[in-house]
């Protein structure tokens, strides 16, 4: 969605009626000031409404749920424990952020950093609204002032789609441990494949170009640089390790054993986020992530102990990426703020 620049539809300036240009000449005339105050006050008002449509998504994830069993989390030594799990989720969500930014630059054109970490974490607080197009679509209005084109935003999305789904769903099968051997070579296939994307990169290219013709899509523009895809691949698979950790903490802190638990709340965790964010109905995943993220745990932990493992990771990763959005956005939005010039002091001589 664009809008036209109001000043696109404004004559240029001329003479006033009645004045005579020649008399003007050796006289300096103030420079006409471009009436921005309407489109100022839109993108106002869109933030505004953005920001209202995010938190009421936040609440609906959190409502109707029993945090009475969350009791079980709070003891001694625990508050350490979930704090550092916080902060390696916001490593995850930062690692996230890097794997985003460098598929910008390989299917569009590298942006001044402070701009693509504005566009990501726009973006990415568009999950907790329903419809998940809202995030995109301001990522696309922001990419145009950068450069981008919206063929090249919308390729990035879909690249970084496959590139999101493709890592979390490897590092999904950590859960399948428990499946019989003889049954379990298939699982052998996906990281297969994730090998040869980060061999010969460019071939997501080719898996986003089947997505989008079975969505009825334009193809995103083939990737000009495609190491970075490579370096997005493995940023991505660090995210996924990241931040499914804030579950191995909660669910050791609910008494399961550490070394079983690692691969069930990693593992768990990203097939949860992966099929939660196909459900684009439900704000961040709400209900299914929980849904699929309880049997995960289920053979390291009892049912009870579960459930409350689920809602543990809900509230943390909310807490953790909810911080994480507004310290970037502030400290761009500080980086960003013109300087005030101090004024100018004439010397007084005698």
């Amino acid at each position: 969605m664009t809008t036209e620049h109001p000043d696109a539809a404004l004559p240029p300036a001329g003479p006033a009626p009645g004045s005579d240009d020649a008399g003007t000449v050796g006289r300096e005339t103030a420079p006409a000031r471009p009436r921005h105050g309407a489109a100022v006050a839109w993108r106002r008002a869109l933030t505004v409404i953005f920001a209202v449509a995010v938190v009421a998504g936040v609440l609906v994830a959190l409502r109707g749920q029993d945090w009475s069993v969350l009791a079980e989390l709070l003891h001694g030594g625990s508050a350490a424990a979930l704090l550092g799990a916080c902060l390696v989720t916001a490593v995850g969500l930062l690692c996230g952020t890097r794997a985003w930014l460098l598929t910008l630059s390989a299917i569009a054109a590298p942006v001044p950093a402070r701009t693509g970490i504005r566009m990501f974490f726009v973006g990415f607080l568009g999950k907790f609204v329903p419809g998940r197009v809202w995030g995109l679509i301001a990522q696309m209005r922001m990419a145009e002032q950068a450069g981008v084109t919206k063929t090249q935003m919308a390729g990035t999305y879909l690249v970084n789609l496959v590139i999101v789904l493709l890592t979390g769903g490897v590092v999904g099968l950590l859960v399948a441990r428990t499946l019989p051997a003889d049954g379990a070579v298939w699982l052998l296939l996906p990281p297969a494949l994730l090998l040869v994307l980060v061999v010969r990169p460019d071939l997501i290219h080719v898996l986003a170009g089947l997505a989008a013709r079975v969505a009825g899509r334009q193809p995103p523009p083939p990737p000009g640089r495609s190491g970075n895809l490579r370096l997005a691949i493995v940023f991505q698979t660090a995210a996924w390790v990241l931040s499914g950790l804030h579950v191995w903490v909660i669910a050791v802190l609910l008494g399961a054993e550490p070394l079983p638990a690692l691969p069930a709340a990693i593992g768990g965790f990203a097939l949860a986020v992966v099929v939660g964010s196909l459900a684009v109905f439900a704000p961040d995943g709400i209900g299914v992530r929980e849904l699929l993220l309880v049997p995960a745990l289920a053979p390291v932990l009892p049912l009870h102990a579960a459930v409350a493992a689920a809602l543990g990771s809900r509230v943390l990763t909310l807490i953790a990426e909810l911080a994480t959005s507004g310290v970037a956005l502030g400290v761009v939005a500080l980086r960003d703020r013109p300087a005030v010039p101090t004024p100018f002091r004439e010397e007084s001589t005698t």
